[in-house]
Formats: structure tokens, sequence, C-alpha cells
């Protein structure tokens, strides 16, 4: 049953989110989002459809394909290493840096160590990676991972006209570019532990493969640390042949040098060095010598010139001379004592012992004049020899100097000869730590998880791949949804006509059920609302003619119009439908054929084409009595159109025209005239000036936006009286999902006043 959807209308259609005047804002915000739902629920068949049409394609395609299976070997970048010498220089371990980890991720996925893996496990002669042995199945195409190696192949078929040797590489290379893009290689984390994975369409091959890198990596880690030993050892022995012949030629060059100068050394002392050391340990000694002899001399000299005792001396006092003499004269001085004592001054004794004391006064005075001339003896001595030594100190610094030169060149030549001997001796401990090195090599990295045959495919993921199906399905589907929604120009509600046209929306006029009529024929819209005078189409059409009589409550209008911008649009079956309703209340009604260029209100009416009509009555060749027809079913008489005209905007403007509307309004209580569409023709909106009101008819859902504009503003050029818009053939059932605002959604609550 369907419902008429009557006075304010809402949007169809993809929902506006502006606010518009002083509406709430949290008021509109809920209107938008049912807006929004009703628009999903509008076009739900749609999207389930896209949904799960899609997603069946999908899972058709998914199960097509062969299983892939993705088998992982963890390797450890090892940090803990066993140094048996100090080998950081030349073979060092991996720093542990970030850099360095990544750097040997790019390692395990560059072509040389999958190309050594090929070839270990002769992966050429495999026809799962090398497309030439097999047929690839149509469906691989849906497979992502064979697109790039797919285009590879293509690509190298271009180098076969090269030579074999070209063919063989390039069949290499594509089958290096498949296996690498099944290989999966990742760090974990911020560890020093790199995922190894390699997918395949057997779970052991792809156990068998990933544990192959692996293996290849450490190997070729363990290759690399010979290789740089071996080519350090090699360097180090040549460098040390050229060393050891340098350091040799710089020594003899020293003992050259130093032969050809002179410069014998002792204790890394020359002889010239040496002597002229001891002339002045001796010269110093001289002087030493000079400045005390000289001092007893100058010290005697002044005792003896001064008048004093000279024998308090050293050298007097040691002189043994003297202290013999002194003992003499002790003994001739005891002795005169005596002797004067006993004999008296004048005793021959005594005279002869003066005398004697007398000779050894003079010989002590002459003792120790003796010493004095044996220490100025000694000064001279002392200074003679000071001039001697510093003589020789001359003549021997004359020498060194000359020397002096030579010694300069001999110890550059010591120095570089010391330089080359270092260098020597640092090369050869190097060698020797590399030939030890050599023979004990540890790699890197080690295994700590080898890979093992996976159990379950890890390609296609089908909950995944339904999953993924389904929500991008499912959101084609809502954005298709709203594509159409968008591009739907049709008028849909009453807000949408009254918005779009700028016209009040007087009523929505539901489609007409499906029912027959006598002889199983469908009963016709004009038909059913006589059948069923209690049916919402019935109520629809009584709700237009309230409508109209409000529209001027005063002076009602009389001459009602009936037009729409394009045809086939239910304007005739519209107007027919009212003229027979009103018939129906008990008004005197008429209706007249105005669509001179296809005349159908006679067809709707299932009659035959008349004799005369319009054109003949407007001749004035009959009465208006001859030429009407009257329904059978109701008191609606009918002016029908029997021939056409050359020029019908000049018969619909010509007097004879008005003549007969004042003629028929002043008979009838209602006239309604059906008109041909306004945009094709003028005849419409030459006529709407002889109507008291226009109503503009509008099929639902059909009737482009647009179109409607314009015949809306031709009308309005000839300053016609548009009383408003209808809705026709009007979906009532999918308007309740829709077109919230409208009569028509809330029919589920109202139905049951109509009997249809």
């Amino acid at each position: 049953m369907n419902a008429p959807v009557q006075g304010g209308a809402s949007r169809g259609g993809i929902p506006s989110y502006e606010v518009h005047g002083t509406e709430d804002e949290q008021g509109f915000l809920e209107f938008d989002l049912k807006a929004l739902y009703l628009t999903l629920r509008k076009r739900l068949v749609l999207i389930l459809g896209v949904t799960f049409g899609l997603t069946a394609l999908v899972m058709a395609a998914v199960l097509q394909q062969t299983p892939l299976y993705t088998a992982t070997a963890q390797v450890l970048l090892d940090r803990q290493k066993m140094q048996v010498t100090d080998m950081a220089t030349v073979m060092s371990g991996l720093p542990s840096d970030s850099a360095t980890v990544d750097s040997e991720v790019e390692i395990l996925r560059s072509r040389s160590l999958a190309e050594r893996v090929i070839g270990r496990l002769d992966l050429l002669e495999d026809p799962e990676f090398n497309s030439k042995l097999h047929e690839p199945s149509a469906w691989r195409w849906l497979s992502p991972r064979v697109w790039l190696s797919e285009i590879q192949d293509l690509v190298s078929s271009n180098a076969e006209s090269a030579g074999d040797a070209a063919r063989q590489r390039a069949e290499l290379d594509a089958v290096i570019d498949r296996v690498l893009a099944n290989l999966e290689i990742a760090r974990e984390g911020a560890t020093y532990v790199i995922n190894i994975g390699f997918t395949s369409e057997n779970p052991a091959k792809a156990a068998r493969i990933a544990n192959a890198f692996a293996e290849t990596y450490i190997l070729d880690q363990l290759e690399a640390k010979f290789d740089a030993t071996r080519q350090a050892n090699e360097w180090l022995s040549r460098r040390l042949a050229e060393l050891r012949q340098q350091v040799q030629d710089a020594d003899r060059a020293v003992e050259i040098f130093r032969s050809e100068q002179g410069l014998e050394s002792s204790r890394g002392v020359t002889v010239s060095e040496q002597q002229l050391s001891e002339l002045n340990a001796q010269l110093i000694l001289a002087r030493t010598a000079l400045a005390e002899a000289r001092a007893k001399y100058d010290r005697a000299r002044q005792i003896r010139a001064s008048g004093g005792s000279i024998e308090s001396m050293a050298d007097v006092v040691q002189s043994g001379t003297i202290s013999s003499l002194r003992q003499k004269q002790a003994e001739l001085a005891r002795e005169l004592a005596n002797l004067s004592s006993r004999y008296g001054p004048r005793h021959p004794e005594v005279v002869n012992a003066e005398a004697q004391r007398r000779d050894i006064d003079i010989q002590i005075g002459a003792e120790i004049s003796r010493i004095i001339g044996s220490l100025q003896n000694n000064v001279s001595v002392a200074e003679t020899r000071v001039a001697s030594l510093q003589q020789s100190l001359r003549e021997i610094r004359g020498e060194t100097g000359e020397d002096s030169q030579a010694m300069i060149q001999l110890r550059e030549l010591e120095r570089e000869a010391a330089a080359n001997r270092a260098v020597y001796e640092s090369f050869l401990n190097r060698f020797k730590e590399t030939s030890q090195q050599q023979d004990l090599q540890v790699p890197d990295s080690r295994v700590i998880s080898p890979a093992t045959a996976p159990l379950s495919p890890s390609y296609p993921r089908k909950m995944l791949a339904l999953a993924v199906a389904l929500v991008l399905s499912a959101m084609l589907g809502v954005g298709l949804a709203f594509l159409l929604e968008h591009l739907d120009n049709g008028l849909g509600t009453g807000r949408d006509v009254e918005e779009a046209l700028g016209l009040p929306h007087l009523v929505s006029i539901p489609l007409v059920p499906a029912e027959k009529g006598p002889g199983g024929k469908p009963l016709k819209p004009h038909d059913y609302l006589v059948q069923k005078p209690l049916s919402a189409f019935s109520e629809s059409l009584r709700s237009l003619r309230s409508a109209l009589q409000l529209s001027n409550v005063d002076n009602p209008p009389k001459v009602i119009l009936f037009t729409s911008a394009l045809p086939n649009e239910g304007k005739t079956t519209t107007s027919v439908s009212f003229a027979r309703a009103a018939a129906a209340s008990g008004l005197k009604v008429v209706l007249v054929d105005c669509d001179l260029r296809h005349p159908s209100v006679h067809k709707t009416f299932g009659l035959a084409t008349p004799a005369a009509g319009l054109v003949e009555l407007l001749a004035e060749r009959l009465d208006s009595e001859a030429v009407m027809i009257e329904d059978e079913k109701t008191s609606l008489r009918i002016l029908p159109i029997a021939t056409g005209t050359a020029n019908p905007p000049d018969l619909m403007a010509s007097s004879q025209m008005h003549l007969l509307i004042d003629r028929l309004r002043k008979d009838y209580d209602l006239v309604v005239l059906d008109s041909a569409p306004v945009l094709p023709v003028s005849d419409s909106r030459v006529l709407s000036r002889l109507a008291d009101e226009t109503v503009f008819v509008v099929r639902w859902s059909d009737t482009p936006k647009d179109a409607a504009q314009s015949a809306v503003r031709e009308l309005r050029l000839y300053q016609s009286n548009i009383a408003g818009a209808i809705l026709v053939a009007v979906d009532a059932a999918k308007q309740a999902k829709y077109g919230y605002g409208d009569g028509g959604y809330y029919y589920g609550k109202y139905s049951r006043y109509y009997v249809n």
C-alpha cells in the first residue's frame, strides 16, 4: 500500500552538513546523521550487492591461488668475540651500532649472496623460480609477488639476441629477482637479531632456502675474514722485505759516514769529545792548583813584608828541615841556659853555644827563603801548566767545531735509521700476529634459530583476505551509493522541490498499486481512484484540490492548468485523475485537452479519436455540446482534440480561446487544462496566462532538476500564476527510507486510514 507524501519534505540524497538560520546546532547534527543513515538505507541493496559480490569474487580468486609457505631463520650478530691476538686493526669485528646492523641486512639482500644460494641449491633448475621451465597459471597474476618478476622476465627476454652468454645471464638474473622477491629480511626491533624469511610453494623448500641464506651469509663472513687476513699477510710480507732493505741501507750509511769523518766513538762519545772533556777536567785542576800556589806564595810575601813570623805557615810547619833545626835550636837553648847559669855569659862554652844558636837561626831563615822560593816556583809551574792546558783545549775545540757539522749529519742519519728500524719492527710484529690469526677465524654471526618447515601457509591468508575484501568492498559500495546519490539529479522530496524550484510543494501523489480490473487488465490511475475512493492515491488528489482552494480563500481558482518540464512525466494522468476525482466529489468539472501536438486525454480514457474537438470549436464550426464527451463513470465532461493545427501557440493566444475559457469558467465549477510540456514548446507558457493557477508536475526521482528549474523560469517569464509543484508517481515505500519530513515518511503510522 502506498501513501501520499504531503506538506514539508526533507532533503534526499547526500545530506548537507551546513548549519542554516538559527536552528540548534545539536539538533541539526542529529538531522544530518539521520539523513546519512537514511541515505545508506536507501542504497542498502546496492551496498550489499557490491559488498558481497566483490567479496565473493575476491574469495574465489584467493581460493584459486597456490598456497605459499614462509619459513624464518634467525641470525644473531654476536658481540662476544674470542680474541687470541690483538687483531683490532687488521680484522676487527663488527661495531655495535644500528648502521652496521642495517648494513648486514642489506648484505643478506644482495644479489651476490642470492646467486651463491641459487648455485648451492641448484635453484636455476627449479620451475618455481625459473619461469621458462613451466607455464604459469592465469590465476598467478593475482599474486602481487610475481608481478615484478614477470615484468623482469619480459624485459630480460630482450637480451636473447645477444648470444648464449647473455641469455644465460638474463635467465640467472630473472631467477635471482624471483628469489629475492620471495626473500624477506627484517631486523628484530632494536636488537642484533635478523630474521631471514623465505616464501615458497613447498614448506620444506622454504625452510631449506632460508637456512641456506643464513649459512651462506655466515660462510661469506668467514671467507671475507680469511681473504682480508691473507691479503694483509701478503701485503705485510712484501712491505717487510722493503723495510728490511731500507733498515740495512740506513745502518750502512751511518757507519760509512762515521768512518769517513773520523767520528769513532766509545760508549756513544767521540774521541774529540772525550779529549775535550778530559782537558776541561785537567784545566780545572790546574787552575785550582795555581790558585792555591799563588795564595800560599802571596801569604808568605805578605808575612815577610810585614815582619811577621812566617813559621806559622803550613809549608814551613810541615818542613822537616825546619823542624829538625827548631829541635836543635830548642836543645841548644836549654843547653845555653844551663851553661849561662853555671858559667856565666862570658864563658867560652856559652859563647860557643850562642854562635851555634845564631848559625841555626841563619839556617832556619835560609830554609824559609828556600820554601818561599819553592812557593814562587810552584806558582810559575802552575801558570805554565794552565797555559799549556788552555792551548791544548783551544786546539781540541777547533777540531770539535769541525766535527760538529759532521755530527749533525751523522745524527740525522742515525735518526732515519732508527725510524726505519721502528717501522720494520712494528710491521714484523703485525706480520707475526696476522700469521697466527690466519688459521683462527670466528664469524661475527651465528644462527640462533634455524628455519623449520611451516605447518600452515602464509599466503593467501584467507581470513585476512576475507576481512579486507569485505571492508574494502563495503567501502566501495558505500562510496558508490553516495556517488550515485550525488549524481542523482532527480527531485525526491518536497524539500527538494521547494529548495530547487522555489515553489510550494503542494502534494506528493503515490504510485497506483498494480491491481487488475474487469477483463484482467491493470487498472489505470483514474479508474483506480473510482474503485478505491479511500485509497492514498485518491486522498492525495483531494489534498491537491484543497491546497489549490486554500491558495486563494477569497477567490478560489477555477481554471487549473497542469503542465510539466518534459514529456512523459505524468501530467496527463494527473490532470485526468484530478478532474475525475473532483467530478466524483460532486463538482461540475470539464477537462480540456490543450496539447495540440500530442493529444492524449481521449486515449487515457480509452476513447476513439473524436471527429471534432477543440480546434473545431475554436473555429466556430461547432458548439461546445457537440464536441464534449461525458465520462461514463462520473459527471466529468471532456473536451478532446480531434485534429491539430499549424500554429498551436497562436491558437492558444487567440481571442476565441479567451472566450472559451471565460465561458467554461461560468458554466463549470472547475476547469482542468491538460497542456503540453513547457520546455519543448511554448504552448503551455501562453496558455498559463489564461489559467487561474498553474500546477507544475514533477515526476518523483525522474525529472531532472535543471530541466524543472528551466521550465519554472520560463513560466515566470510569462508571469504565470504558479500555485506550486507536485510530485507524482511517488514510491512511498522507498521514500519512507530516506524522505524524512514528508508525509510518506510516516506512512507506516497512518496507513490504516487508507483502504487500498
